[in-house]
């Protein structure tokens, strides 16, 4: 199976990558609260509770936080130029994650910063108009790709190169990018996602991934669903019961030779709120993950808190404000990685 990155696995050694250190630990956040789609603009954007996340992260000993910027699919977070009628991207988001990142800077936080969620566009397939207005863009239709990277992409590129290239180590340009092929969004799976990536990763101050999720990820991984998408390195997610990484020695081999490796997301499966488990899992993914090659893994989720009754918050870390007993076992991991 490995022979399918015979012909590739040089560009991806040329490319490289900056690991933080030999093996890097961190924590996804992904969004605030309950404010997916909208936790950057004014009003829902909370200073405090910002700078919260940031010390709850390096406390545990987390070298990383991976939070998202344009993960709803309804274009809330856009706004439309009066001049040209563009869609641009809302000046309250840029300011507050300049904010952000200054905070991280001042805690000393490295960050993972992720554009869109794959997820998210199964809530497109009904809506014919925003359907249409996403296609153009996954397919590069009458220029809207370009639109989309020239007015939402490039002035957040612009942003880190100029300042915060110290601060953001890593862009996810899709969160589970295979769930957009899922829904049939890409005319042509492979050449038009691969197209789009390459396109939407231009230029990065960063490196740059797409990350691969939902139980078809492994597959779709060691099928080189990824290897024409102009990707620095790989970023897969796994969630089980027993902390176990599939097909370990394939992935220890690529590691070897040069393929970086993330696990950018890890959990159980099990939909009990069970803190045995929670600590089984974390301890073992982190440790499975180094030995199988991975430079990194990130646990899901530092916090899950939201208003309404939460079943995901069997993945928090912290409850409240309480340290739940696996948020002790990642510290404790964490730091013997130093």
């Amino acid at each position: 199976m490995l022979r399918i990155f015979s012909l590739s696995l040089l560009f991806f050694v040329a490319l490289g990558v900056a690991p933080l250190y030999a093996f890097t630990t961190g924590f996804n956040q992904s969004w605030f609260k309950d404010q997916y789609a909208y936790q950057w603009q004014d009003g829902n954007y909370d200073k405090e509770y910002a700078e919260k996340l940031l010390i709850l992260n390096k406390e545990a000993g987390s070298q990383l936080l991976r939070v998202w910027l344009l993960e709803g699919s309804w274009l809330s977070q856009f706004q439309k130029d009066r001049k040209n009628g563009v869609l641009t991207l809302r000046p309250d988001i840029l300011k507050n994650l300049q904010h952000f990142f200054k905070l991280a800077r001042k805690h000393k936080v490295k960050l993972n910063l992720t554009f869109l969620d794959g997820n998210s566009f199964r809530y497109v397939i009904d809506r014919p108009e925003l359907s249409a207005f996403w296609w153009n863009i996954f397919n590069d239709k009458f220029g809207a790709l370009d639109q989309f990277y020239d007015h939402i992409i490039f002035p957040v590129y612009k942003m880190i190169s100029d300042d915060f290239r110290d601060v953001v180590t890593q862009i996810d340009l899709v969160n589970e990018v295979n769930a957009i092929a899922e829904f049939k969004l890409f005319e042509n799976e492979k050449n038009a996602m691969s197209h789009f990536l390459c396109r939407l990763g231009k230029g990065s101050p960063a490196p740059v991934t797409a990350s691969l999720g939902w139980a078809n990820a492994e597959d779709l991984f060691f099928s080189g669903f990824l290897n024409q998408s102009c990707l620095s390195f790989f970023d897969l997610h796994f969630y089980n019961d027993n902390g176990a990484i599939p097909r370990c020695e394939e992935y220890k081999l690529l590691a070897q030779n040069g393929i970086f490796l993330q696990l950018g997301e890890f959990g159980q499966s099990s939909m009990a709120h069970d803190d045995a488990l929670q600590s089984l899992v974390t301890k073992n993914f982190l440790n499975q993950s180094k030995l199988c090659g991975f430079k990194s893994a990130l646990a899901w989720r530092l916090i899950d808190q939201r208003e309404t009754p939460n079943p995901e918050e069997r993945f928090s870390y912290i409850l409240g404000d309480r340290p739940r007993p696996a948020y002790v076992i990642f510290r404790d991991e964490s730091l013997s990685n130093r």
